[in-house]
């Protein structure tokens, strides 16, 4: 293929000559050698390109280590990436890489956008808060067209968009990034403000022009963005505070520091961004929990690596960490941090789940050892309690001081709504998920997980809305027509369901959800036979969904077989959602259902006597 005049990889337009990338609202630079190694990973685009066969065609001669091939990879995963913030490139480990994204030459002078097809991993109607799939994702984004969840923005509402890198080379990209979130972490703990979840506003770079379109999709008044230089041990931030709505600029500043005051940086900035807003920060002045210059640096990087979710990077920020906690052991966040990435590298099958939950357990028990008021550490022993522990009060212990600490972080507010599903309390967890939609609009996940909640609590119709809402950002998002037809079967919409299970990527969603429809029209043979071909492909594995089809015809003693199975195979974490989903409504009036419940521990009497203490302003 001749690229060298332009292609498309899933939104991007890439034009090497002009050494850009381009999407319908974003123009990005891409350095010479990335572009050449982007090139020759699209020339082969779904196969993998052997790293020596990469270093010989970018490098030629020069190619002494594969150094500038790493960091070359990891530069392009963080431009080139769907709206899940899954990158296109992929490691194929001990070989070399693979473009994902389908590759398409123009056929007119306009580009159209393509698929990025991936191969999933999922559990069908689970909440995905960790990384435990990889999303199947076309890359149109229709904001305008979304259902609301909210109808007005807050005047104290605020996007930190990523910062732009200014330095010489792109090895600062994670300082840049980094920066901007941990000024998110700063302003959370403002109670009086609203924030915009990370994996909305970094969906923006700081340097797009339109800042009041990007807070219309955002749904902030206020948009701060910024941008950082590095030279020698010398810092420049530069930060710059808009109002959207009345279209002016309300501060700026500029900080010429060396880059052992970068927390200082950080608290100054967050001081004027409340001051402009007439606002304070909770407290006394929050600082970020310092360390040695040489070890925060380490830090923000294995952060970044982190978030490439890839086996190299996991292996990576591992090894980052430990050097971090090397410098300094009693780096809480790093600690943090650390668990966390236990906790998603168990989702990559790169841990097993007995050895990645207690590395995790450990981590997290460091942090909080160190600082016991560390809401993050709170947040990751909540997981783990309810996960891996099946320890519901634990749980709700940890994620009520977790908000009671930071009641605006998101994180921890979506984490904790799997809680109230878990504890049958789904009020909340729909108020929960409400408060993180608005606050996370781009992101696909924080709709389908309301979308779930609605369900639950069957509010169908709003279920219907909120995973249309993500399936407009998404619309091959892993197992959301199934989740449509799940929202439309009980408005009697059968026809509607079935074109949408017909438009269902995954096929193990799409047998289910066939299965759904064969029970509704009778044709129980051809039920058993799409449960079959599931059946061959994930045994035991699915248990809890035939036990859904079944109850849902109503066959009540193999649904208990297949329920008794799920218990046996995932323990407590099968039943998560399952003991709230009214399909399951045929089986709660036989004395098996109870008996289940208290095996398993979600007896009616045990979840009635814990509770999940929900911010007041997140209620009302």
């Amino acid at each position: 293929m001749d690229l060298q005049a332009g292609f498309q990889v899933g939104e991007w337009m890439v034009l090497p000559a002009e050494g850009t990338i381009q999407s319908a609202t974003t123009t990005r630079n891409v350095r010479r050698k990335a572009m050449d190694v982007l090139l020759v990973l699209a020339n082969s685009a779904g196969q993998v390109v052997e790293r020596d066969d990469i270093l010989t065609s970018v490098w030629g001669a020069q190619a002494v280590s594969d150094e500038p091939l790493t960091t070359t990879i990891a530069e392009l995963r963080r431009l080139l990436k769907d709206e899940s913030g899954e990158p296109y490139i992929q490691t194929a480990p001990k070989r070399g890489y693979r473009l994902v994204a389908t590759v398409i030459l123009p056929a007119t002078d306009e580009l159209q956008p393509s698929e990025a097809r991936r191969t999933p991993i999922i559990q069908i109607n689970r909440f995905s808060v960790a990384a435990l799939f990889i999303i199947l994702a076309t890359l149109t984004i229709a904001l305008l067209t979304l259902q609301p969840n909210s109808t007005s923005i807050p005047d104290r509402s605020i996007a930190v968009l990523p910062f732009q890198n200014l330095s010489q080379t792109s090895d600062e990209d994670y300082l840049a990034e980094g920066l901007a979130e941990e000024l998110i972490t700063l302003l959370t703990s403002v109670p009086e403000l609203n924030i915009a979840a990370k994996s909305s506003a970094f969906t923006f770079q700081s340097a797009e022009a339109d800042i009041s379109a990007i807070a219309a999709e955002l749904k902030v008044t206020y948009i701060l963005t910024g941008s950082v230089r590095v030279r020698g041990d010398q810092l420049r931030v530069t930060a710059q505070l808009s109002d959207a709505v009345a279209g002016y600029q309300t501060w700026s500043g500029s900080f010429d520091r060396s880059l052992a005051d970068l927390f200082d940086i950080q608290v100054d900035i967050a001081k004027q961004i409340t001051e402009q807003l007439e606002l304070s920060l909770l407290g006394n002045e929050p600082r970020p929990a310092k360390t040695t210059s040489e070890a925060y640096r380490l830090y923000l990087q294995a952060r970044y690596v982190g978030e490439q979710h890839t086996e190299d990077s996991f292996e990576n920020a591992v090894s980052l960490y430990q050097q971090v906690l090397a410098l300094d052991p009693n780096f809480a966040p790093a600690w943090s941090e650390l668990a966390g990435l236990y906790v998603n590298m168990i989702g990559f099958s790169l841990l097993s789940r007995e050895e990645g939950f207690r590395l995790a357990n450990e981590a997290a028990y460091r942090s909080l050892a160190i600082n016991p008021e560390y809401a993050s550490a709170h947040d990751r022993l909540g997981w783990i309690a309810l996960h891996a522990d099946s320890n519901l009060q634990g749980a709700t212990e940890h994620y009520n001081y977790a908000l009671e600490l930071e009641p605006n972080n998101i994180s921890i507010i979506s984490n904790a709504a799997v809680l109230a599903i878990a504890l049958g309390q789904i009020d909340k967890a729909i108020k929960l998920f409400e408060f993180v939609a608005a606050a996370d609009p781009v992101s696909p996940v924080s709709h389908a997980n309301l979308s779930n909640a609605y369900l639950l609590n069957k509010q169908y119709l709003k279920a219907e809305q909120s995973i249309r809402n993500a399936l407009i950002l998404s619309p091959q998002y892993a197992a959301g027509h199934y989740r449509l037809l799940r929202a439309l079967l009980p408005q009697g919409e059968v026809e509607a369901a079935t074109q949408a299970i017909a438009a269902e990527p995954f096929d193990a969603a799409r047998l289910i959800g066939q299965a759904f429809l064969y029970n509704k029209s009778g044709d129980l043979s051809a039920s058993d036979k799409a449960l079959a071909e599931v059946m061959a492909e994930y045994g035991d594995a699915a248990s809890g969904n035939y036990a859904q089809v079944l109850a849902h015809r109503g066959d009540v003693d193999r649904a208990f077989q297949h329920l008794e199975t799920e218990f046996k195979v995932n323990g407590l974490a099968g039943f998560l959602e399952y003991h709230a989903d009214p399909v399951f409504d045929p089986l709660r009036s036989d004395p098996r259902w109870d008996a289940l419940m208290e095996r398993i521990g979600m007896s009616s009497a045990k979840l009635q006597s814990l509770e999940l203490r929900v911010p007041a302003g997140i209620l009302h």
